[in-house]
């Protein structure tokens, strides 16, 4: 089995460790020709892709956050890549027990079940299901974690999600969330608990310390909120039930950002964080890594900003996949370098040579340059510093011509009153 790609024990953890990664991976194409959902699914090839991760405590003494990857063999002999993160609460163990899970667990629902959909329903109740064994032999005496779970064949995501852990996919720019979080601000998430006259609110549900509707383990929790009968049928509003979504990739399918809440709560709204991940994501070369460094960056500056002194914030996972080169920058006349006098925002117009000292800063759409307009570029920019060079000196020369000028005037007013002073005195 392969080992997950984070999980540590958060004994040996310090208060401001972080740790990021990258891998590069090759999806097999399916190999069959069956579609609907079913497992095995399309018969396309995927391209190489790379996913990049960063983690940190978030001031907090702890990491309870956990995640995992890893390449699923589906019983039509094609392959899928999985990701999921963990965001577990009251300890560790059960967020590090469902990812050191979840590949065999998912490995057998495929086998089991037609279609991914139903395969990750069978698999996540199935790791509910060893929770509750555990802690009912006493293995486990505490904690729950949420989970979101992807599965990506060679033309769609599946999204199976329980928690409030969130993935957005840039589509061309725009925002694809991928799931919906299970808080009590959701009504019907908010009226499950209200059925049974559980008070919710932001903050807690009932007289617990979770403000998740959703969630694997929290067993000790009892009822009302969750709990199993004779059967092991599960009862409560707490539920670990997921959600399941399927969105198809195409072309304009670019990344996929996922996150616990502790990158969420601080840094929003999604549609946000993702718009200023795609202009990053050019800056530092489409590198999955960095970006998910610098939206981790990003999420703690924005945790210091927001949180009293000493208020310790939440640990944060993100981790960015990255599916397909973003496409090129599109050479528009109504870019921002139009503050041109009648010019042009292309940067290989002849009238940018004109007027250099109006070139721009050197980017456009804020997006890195090509190397060939990088190129073209620098050569504006040394054409503007000569000509500005030049500029200054024929200041400088017209400024020395006028002094000089203004002098002779008046050295020809004092010799003319000179004159008429002695034409008197004569």
């Amino acid at each position: 089995m392969k080992q997950p790609l984070q999980v540590r024990d958060p004994s040996s953890a310090s208060d401001s460790e972080e740790a990021n990664g990258l891998e590069a991976h090759q999806v097999a194409p399916h190999t069959n020709g069956t579609n609907g959902g079913a497992t095995g699914g399309e018969a396309v090839g995927l391209p190489t892709f790379s996913v990049g991760w960063a983690q940190s405590h978030g001031n907090r003494p702890y990491q309870d956050d956990r995640f995992v990857d890893f390449v699923l063999q589906l019983p039509t002999g094609g392959s899928a890549f999985v990701w999921a993160v963990a965001d577990g609460h009251h300890k560790h163990h059960v967020s590090e027990l469902v990812c050191e899970e979840l590949e065999d667990v998912l490995s057998v629902a495929v086998g089991q079940h037609p279609s991914l959909e139903a395969a990750l329903h069978a698999a996540i109740r199935r790791l509910d299901d060893n929770v509750f064994s555990r802690h009912a032999q006493g293995l486990l005496d505490t904690g729950g974690t949420t989970l979101i779970v992807h599965v990506l064949t060679a033309s769609h995501v599946y999204t199976a999600n329980v928690g409030d852990c969130k993935s957005v996919l840039s589509s061309r720019g725009a925002c694809v969330e991928l799931n919906t979080c299970h808080n009590p601000n959701v009504p019907s998430e908010r009226d499950r608990f209200q059925a049974v006259g559980i008070y919710c609110s932001a903050d807690h549900i009932g007289g617990s310390d979770i403000n998740v509707c959703r969630t694997l383990g929290d067993y000790d929790l009892g009822m009302p909120l969750k709990g199993r009968d004779a059967e092991g049928r599960q009862l409560g509003p707490l539920i670990s039930e997921p959600e399941v979504c399927v969105v198809a990739l195409d072309e304009m399918s670019e990344f996929v950002i996922t996150a616990s809440d502790g990158l969420w709560d601080y840094y929003s709204p999604e549609s946000s964080v993702l718009s200023d991940t795609r202009r990053t994501m050019r800056r530092l070369e489409e590198d999955p890594q960095l970006v998910a460094q610098w939206l981790l960056d990003e999420a703690l500056a924005h945790q210091q900003r927001t949180l009293h002194p000493g208020t310790p914030g939440d640990n944060i996972t993100v981790l960015v996949v990255k599916l397909r080169p973003l496409p090129p920058l599109p050479r528009s006349t109504g870019s921002r370098l139009c503050l041109l006098r009648g010019g042009s925002g292309d940067l290989t117009s002849p009238k940018l040579a004109d007027l250099p000292e109006l070139s721009g800063s050197g980017e456009l759409y804020g997006g890195a340059l090509s190397p060939a307009e990088s190129s073209r570029h620098q050569v504006l920019q040394r054409r503007a510093s000569q000509q500005k060079a030049m500029l200054r000196q024929h200041s400088s020369q017209r400024c020395s011509s006028d002094l000089q000028l203004q002098q002779e005037q008046q050295q020809q007013q004092q010799q003319q009153q000179q004159q008429q002073q002695d034409s008197l005195q004569q």
